[in-house]
């Protein structure tokens, strides 16, 4: 009888030994164990630590206790991957070889991130109402612009999509690729366009304003609103 609980209590002693956590790899079987920790030696709880076989890519995931600890057990022995990722650090990764029956220490440290910094940008409304895209000048503004033939065309070339016609065809500037001929010019309203070639009036045989007598001008690109149904290209209006 004495023999017989001797032998209970020497299984009992060996199944507690191997229930400890350094006792639980097989032999066929090894494990990877760390601390994740920082660069001061502080160590990272609630860090999420990821194994990866080199061999089959399959993987495994764990956290860190509250000392910084993490363990994989039973892994096949083969390289792997041990990767770490913390809120406000750099993911750091490290290869750590397997081998049966051992438990291979892999203590990470983990280098701060750079700092994340969130600009939000406020933008006005883009323009939904109309497709037209207008510019405006003052009476100031068309006598500063420069322009020594007092060309009143002249301040259609400033407008977006304008471009100065420097080829052999008619007109002096061509709005969005189209012919200086689609150009329409109004004075106060009414058409004030060339009635041969449909071109803008000039000279004093046109009656042509000079850029004095102007108190403002609009060029009006893209000209999708009813008023401008006449020509496609730009809508030159003087006031």
């Amino acid at each position: 009888m004495k023999l017989k609980a001797l032998f209970c209590v020497f299984l009992s002693v060996c199944f507690l030994i191997l229930a400890l956590p350094g006792f639980s790899q097989s032999v066929t079987a090894g494990d990877i164990a760390g601390v994740v920790s920082d660069t001061s030696g502080a160590v990272l709880p609630r860090a999420t630590v990821t194994v990866k076989s080199d061999a089959t890519g399959a993987t495994e995931k764990t956290t860190t206790n509250g000392e910084g600890f993490y363990r994989f057990a039973l892994l096949q022995p083969a390289v792997y991957t041990v990767t770490v990722d913390a809120a406000g650090f750099k993911t750091t990764s490290r290869k750590v070889a397997v081998t049966v029956g051992q438990v291979v220490t892999a203590n990470m440290q983990m280098s701060v991130g750079a700092e994340t910094i969130t600009v939000e940008v406020t933008a006005p409304a883009l323009q939904v109402e109309s497709a037209d895209v207008s510019t405006a000048f003052s009476n100031v503004q068309i006598a500063q612009l420069p322009n020594p033939g007092n060309d009143l065309s002249a301040i259609a070339q400033t407008a977006p999509g304008v471009v100065m016609n420097t080829g052999g065809g008619f007109g002096n500037f061509s709005s969005f690729g189209l012919p200086a001929t689609s150009n329409l010019f109004t004075l106060n309203g009414m058409n004030d366009n060339d009635p041969f070639l449909n071109l803008n009036n000039s000279g004093a045989t046109n009656l042509l304003l000079g850029a004095n007598d102007l108190e403002e001008a609009t060029i009006t690109n893209n000209g999708y609103s009813g008023q401008y149904g006449q020509l496609a290209g730009a809508q030159v209006n003087y006031i």
